[in-house]
């Protein structure tokens, strides 16, 4: 198999995690999780790049701030391909960050797939 990029997924949720880890694991794809913000900043600049599926609604640091802070560091920013994840209603507001996709919870594998693999080919 080509050699396919880390994802970081990054949710509150740990169902969501464990489901994204399982489902991406088994197309090959090598995982990492953070249950927020804080602790995907903390990966992201201790790591080569990313894909990461962001989710919006997180305690301590939500994805804006997540987009913000990555922001702050264009070069940090380039790195990564960053994939927004919630629900379609909170994805509508987001036209202000430059995230890399997006994908409305719920998804079905396809869409994540489809938007996964190309990021891959890029980071």
């Amino acid at each position: 198999m080509a050699n396919l990029p880390t994802i970081l997924i990054v949710d509150d949720d740990p169902a969501i995690r464990r489901m994204l880890v399982e489902v991406l694991s088994l197309e090959g794809y090598p995982t990492e999780t953070a249950e927020n913000g804080r602790v995907a900043l903390e990966l992201l600049a201790h790591s080569g790049p990313r894909v990461v599926l962001l989710d919006l609604l997180m305690p301590e640091v939500d994805g804006r701030g997540v987009m913000r802070a990555l922001e702050e560091n264009p070069a940090e920013r380039a790195r990564h391909h960053i994939i927004l994840v919630s629900a379609w209603s909170n994805l509508e507001a987001t036209q202000d960050l430059r995230a890399d996709g997006k994908l409305a919870k719920p998804f079905t594998v396809n869409e994540l797939l489809s938007l996964v693999a190309p990021a891959g080919a890029s980071a």
